[in-house]
């Protein structure tokens, strides 16, 4: 029999293996801040060893979505998202040395606003299918969210 972590752990394993490119980009953003939230309490707490292995897991997030991006296909915006994110990194590894909550915080605020963007672009993007497969007389755009 599961306890509540385990069925928990299973579901979001099982939600990120199901998730599409688009939806892992979201997970990563909300990890990331959640992660962060919790960096900033061990600090505050003085658990300094936590705060250091959630710091690093930000940052491999962060680099994980840098080297995922295609300069190529999203040009000046993929460009411009590569800047912020090597930010983000120097920054996160900068707080990390100095155990800063106002540089975390500076982060977190900073993927709040790329993750308040994601979702935005994603509504948008549904729309617009949704919109394709009402026009369609054979649909190709089935779509359900």
């Amino acid at each position: 029999m599961y306890n509540n972590n385990q069925n928990a752990n299973y579901y979001f394993e099982n939600s990120i293996k199901t998730a599409s490119p688009a939806k892992l980009v979201e997970l990563l953003y909300q990890n990331s801040i959640e992660r962060i939230n919790k960096a900033i309490k061990s600090i505050e707490n003085k658990n300094l060893s936590e705060a250091n292995k959630q710091i690093i897991r930000v940052e491999d997030i962060v680099t994980e979505l840098n080297v995922s991006l295609n300069l190529e296909k999203g040009g000046e915006v993929a460009k411009n998202l590569r800047a912020l994110y090597n930010y983000m990194y120097q920054r996160l590894l900068e707080s990390n040395t100095k155990k800063d909550i106002e540089i975390l915080k500076e982060v977190r605020s900073l993927l709040q606003e790329l993750l308040d963007t994601w979702k935005e672009l994603l509504k948008k993007e549904v729309k617009t299918s949704r919109e394709l497969n009402v026009k369609s007389v054979d649909p190709k755009f089935d779509l359900q969210y």
